[in-house]
């Protein structure tokens, strides 16, 4: 190990699976659509993938920046074992640019992550992450709170362990992991994802810096996969309300994916850099009703609106015989409908994993 990077704890260090060998000083990281190209000493653009003598290691494997226990309900995934509870966990960096971040402070945190990671202690192997799981009497396990494709080696182990002890595995991201690193997680023991689209096109490329048509290659790939899938976006005024783009973004979850996939329309809150960008009040309640309405007429059958007081917009109606099969609340379920296989017990219409 070179000297710069002695202070880190070796067990957050793992060398990258997949990396491409540029040159003798600079190495292109294949994790993420980014593909950065990293030279010798330097971070990639998720600052979580260093580049240490012509080899690209994550600074960040198995680094506890945030662990909870949280009903499936909560990332949100509604149509995925309702009810049951995922072991959650986090670590620092992204590779998008958001100016509203919720997590930003695991995600874009003040200092540089290599100086983060400097003398940081909070470590969880893959092993006492799926104990802790089953002790805390979870049902699956959840990789959440910053962008979880940065813990994708962590991942894979943490997926195999979990599979071995009947536990599910989710992850709740932007969707821009390379195509490779998708089908490894698949066949690692990876379930559900809820995933992020977070406008059209040329929003996405102004404010996350990525193109969006990566991000719904992935959704198509996943659902191609195996792996249950449920988009969420989060409405922000004057960025992704306009009326064309809800119709946009529904219209190809219907073509795409399914009018059975689950869309969730989270109400926007200021947060990090929104003041910087003149972003300074929640989202308009009737700006996501708005959003539903023009979901629900592209044909989108489980349509869900987030972070407002009103239930009524979390609860799941069978398509089939119109009755309300799961309610919902802050706390996950508070009623459900289903048979054991999932399906609702008023007509037997599919509703979700079980």
């Amino acid at each position: 190990m070179t000297t710069e990077i002695n202070f880190i704890n070796h067990n957050f260090l793992k060398k990258a699976k997949y990396q491409k060998k540029i040159n003798n000083k600079i190495i292109q990281c294949l994790t993420c659509e980014r593909r950065c190209k990293i030279s010798e000493g330097s971070l990639g653009h998720c600052q979580t993938r260093y580049n240490l003598n012509g080899c690209i290691y994550t600074i960040v494997y198995g680094c506890n920046a945030g662990l909870s226990n949280n009903p499936i309900e909560k990332k949100p995934l509604y149509h995925f074992f309702p009810g049951s509870r995922a072991l959650t966990i986090g670590s620092f960096g992204c590779n998008f640019d958001c100016f509203w971040c919720q997590n930003h402070h695991m995600s874009h945190p003040e200092k540089n992550i290599l100086e983060v990671m400097k003398n940081y202690n909070r470590f969880i192997s893959p092993k006492q992450f799926i104990d802790l799981a089953l002790k805390e009497g979870c049902q699956g396990t959840s990789i959440s709170f910053n962008e979880p494709t940065l813990l994708f080696e962590y991942s894979l182990e943490v997926f195999r362990l979990a599979k071995q002890n009947k536990l599910y595995n989710t992850y709740v991201s932007n969707g821009y992991m390379t195509e490779s690193v998708l089908k490894d997680l698949r066949d690692a023991g990876l379930d559900a994802m809820n995933i992020d689209i977070k406008g059209n096109a040329e929003m996405v490329k102004k404010y996350c810096g990525v193109n969006v048509e990566n991000v719904w290659r992935n959704v198509k790939l996943a659902k191609e996969l195996g792996i249950h899938i449920e988009i969420t976006t989060l409405l922000i005024t004057l960025l992704n309300t306009d009326d064309s783009t809800i119709r946009y973004i529904s219209n190809r979850i219907v073509n795409e994916l399914g009018d059975d996939t689950p869309f969730h329309l989270s109400r926007f809150f200021p947060h990090y850099k929104s003041y910087t960008y003149d972003v300074t009040i929640p989202t308009p309640l009737n700006s996501l009703y708005n959003a539903y309405k023009m979901a629900k007429n592209e044909g989108l059958k489980f349509v869900y609106l987030g972070n407002i007081p009103d239930n009524e917009y979390n609860k799941t109606v069978c398509p089939k015989c119109s009755k309300a099969v799961i309610e919902r609340d802050n706390l996950g379920v508070k009623n459900l409908k289903l048979d054991d296989y999932g399906n609702c017990i008023y007509c037997g219409y599919p509703i979700c994993l079980m």
